[in-house]
């Protein structure tokens, strides 16, 4: 059972949250030309995938058991550029949660061996347009 959950949560990571936050990071970065309607879109998609991971993290610690998983690093891994570049804590207000399990996790000696410090978003970036 466990393990079906990772898998529902890697695919989540996928198809709810990095494919929002490419299209909202993307254009910031200049490696997507900007699109105001799709631009808009992703911001509200990404905020609908972080409305049901906060409510997953409203009592647990980490979405599947009492460790990070597979599902922990795959969706947190979706997140990093859209935390550090554009989600900023006016943004992320509603999802408390959230950013306790994410800064929890980046925290990590595992996840800084491979990411590096993460810097939360102060401030969004705009998109070049």
């Amino acid at each position: 059972e466990e393990e079906a959950e990772v898998d529902a949560w890697v695919e989540f990571a996928s198809q709810d949250v990095e494919l929002p936050a490419t299209v909202w990071v993307y254009p910031v970065c200049g490696y997507m030309p900007f699109n105001d309607a799709a631009y808009a879109k992703a911001k509200k998609d990404l905020a609908a995938a972080l409305t049901i991971l906060d409510r997953q993290l409203s009592d647990k610690k980490y979405l599947v058991g009492e460790r990070i998983t597979l599902a922990d690093i795959a969706v947190v891994s979706a997140l990093i550029y859209p935390m550090k570049l554009v989600c900023d804590a006016k943004y992320l207000k509603p999802y408390g949660n959230i950013v306790r399990w994410f800064t929890d996790c980046v925290g990590q000696a595992e996840f800084k061996a491979v990411i590096g410090d993460v810097v939360m978003c102060k401030k969004e970036i705009p998109a070049k347009q």
